[in-house]
């Protein structure tokens, strides 16, 4: 076989094994901690709308934004982890996360008002994603 059709079709092989990683692992990898991340900086950005009962109208339509955010992360950190290799949905299980639980307990904490248990349920979804907890 001729050297230089030996290089074009391993450098063929090569960037299709480099598109397929980069399309099927490293971009839902990316997605995910991208989202992981803006779940955490949300409840760092509506830490203080947690109960609409006597706000002024800009912190009313914060709460909503606060719901929506995370009903909207719930969601798509869902979606995302169909995306995800098994091979690293092991790896974050092994390490101790849970986003799955995370996905359902962003739901339940879109609806909370009280804050004790919005602490709970925060806790909750910050230990599934990985983020240590506030004791910790």
């Amino acid at each position: 076989m001729d050297e230089k059709l030996l290089a074009v079709l391993l450098g063929i092989i090569a960037g299709a094994m480099g598109y397929w990683i980069t399309t099927f692992w490293m971009k839902p990898i990316l997605q995910y901690r991208d989202l992981r991340m803006k779940v955490f900086a949300d409840f760092i950005f509506y830490a203080q709308v947690v109960n609409a009962d006597g706000l002024n109208d800009r912190m009313k339509e914060l709460y909503e934004e606060r719901i929506t955010s995370n009903r909207r992360h719930s969601a798509d950190l869902a979606s995302c982890l169909t995306e995800l290799p098994s091979w690293y949905r092991w790896w974050l299980h092994r390490k101790g996360q849970a986003p799955e639980k995370a996905a359902s307990h962003l739901i339940g904490y879109s609806n909370t008002t009280e804050y004790e248990t919005a602490a709970k349920v925060m806790s909750t979804i910050k230990k599934a994603l990985g983020f240590k907890g506030d004791n910790e």
